[in-house]
């Protein structure tokens, strides 16, 4: 999370102190988000260390994902609290202590996805930060980035990738438009040297020099945010801050590996993403209905949960995937939240 959040967080404060007969709590930078918009609970104490629903608190598997057939989830860029979203814990709970999961990756990665989405979804204007766009992939922090935190989002109907390690806080922006309603695989790799690339379909799209070291999620960090900060969130910006805007679309066979697979172009995948040995988490999303989702990495060692808007979580499972795709058309979002810029 960056100065913008830092600077709303300080604002949010001084109202609460000086103005305690007023419910409204406005922000300088950002726009009163819907209704449903919530700001972060600043009442947890910081010293507070994360924890995860009891539910998430093991590596036990509570669903299978299928082989046959096959699906893809559905985001509808609505900003419900906590909900219209996939939320994988970085960490595990037990009798022995908190330690990281596998998906917690800490140095070299690559996270790889496919998508479709079009544009009147997804409106977005060129930005300066990925956590001012249609938020695809949220592992951020609440602050500046500790041992290290980035996110995927799109702007002005292009990817934009950031990395920080703590206050060091860089974006690579991408080129070509992938708002077109056509599925496109998508890769980013990050080094621990700092370089991050990004590829559409298989071609090198833009790479940038980032900040380097360990970007995992430092275990027992004290957090006010135990319910966003510790987890990987794929479909919306994490903390529900007031103004941000999230992402509506198709995500599909999302691997995150522990490598940085490419260096150069590729051949675009023709099948979904296999697992091999430095594959440390794979969602494949084929489990078609409910709200568990699997990790298809023998073990099942990083489960999720889909959280659905309103209405339930049939219509979050599509049949539309990027090896069986359709033509029919994306329900579009329902609002637009602003942001206005100071």
């Amino acid at each position: 999370m960056h100065s913008y959040r830092l600077i709303g967080i300080v604002i949010l404060i001084g109202v609460l102190i000086g103005c305690s007969a007023s419910n409204a709590i406005p922000s300088p930078t950002l726009a009163q988000g819907p209704a449903d918009t919530i700001t972060p609970d600043l009442t947890t104490t910081s010293s507070l260390v994360q924890t995860v629903p009891s539910s998430l608190a093991t590596t036990s598997a509570t669903a299978t994902p299928s082989t046959a057939g096959g699906s893809s989830i559905r985001f509808f860029g609505s900003s419900t609290n906590d909900l219209d979203r996939i939320k994988i814990p970085l960490v595990t709970i037990n009798s022995s202590g908190i330690s990281s999961r596998p998906v917690n990756v800490d140095r070299d990665l690559t996270l790889e996805f496919w998508m479709k989405a079009n544009a009147a979804d997804n409106m977005a204007p060129a930005c300066e930060g990925w956590y001012y766009g249609n938020i695809i992939i949220d592992r951020d922090i609440f602050g500046n980035g500790d041992y290290g935190d980035y996110g995927i989002a799109i702007c002005d109907g292009k990817l934009v990738v950031g990395f920080s390690v703590g206050n060091d806080d860089r974006l690579l922006k991408g080129n070509r438009t992938v708002t077109d309603g056509v599925w496109h695989h998508i890769a980013v790799t990050r080094a621990n040297s700092g370089q991050v690339r990004l590829f559409v379909d298989g071609q090198l799209d833009a790479q940038i020099n980032g900040p380097s070291g360990r970007i995992d999620y430092r275990l027992n960090r004290p957090t006010s945010y135990p319910n966003s900060d510790p987890y990987l969130v794929f479909g919306a910006e994490k903390h529900d801050y007031p103004g941000s805007r999230y992402y509506n679309g198709l995500l599909d066979d999302v691997r995150i590996s522990n490598i940085v697979r490419y260096t150069g172009d590729f051949a675009r995948p023709t099948a979904p993403h296999p697992v091999d040995a430095n594959t440390v988490a794979l969602y494949r999303f084929d489990e078609g209905s409910g709200t568990a989702i699997g990790d298809s990495t023998p073990g099942n060692q990083s489960p999720g949960v889909l959280q659905p808007r309103t209405g339930g979580a049939a219509q979050h499972w599509s049949t539309d995937t990027p090896f069986a795709s359709s033509s029919a058309p994306l329900t579009p979002r329902a609002f637009l939240p602003m942001i206005i810029r100071s």
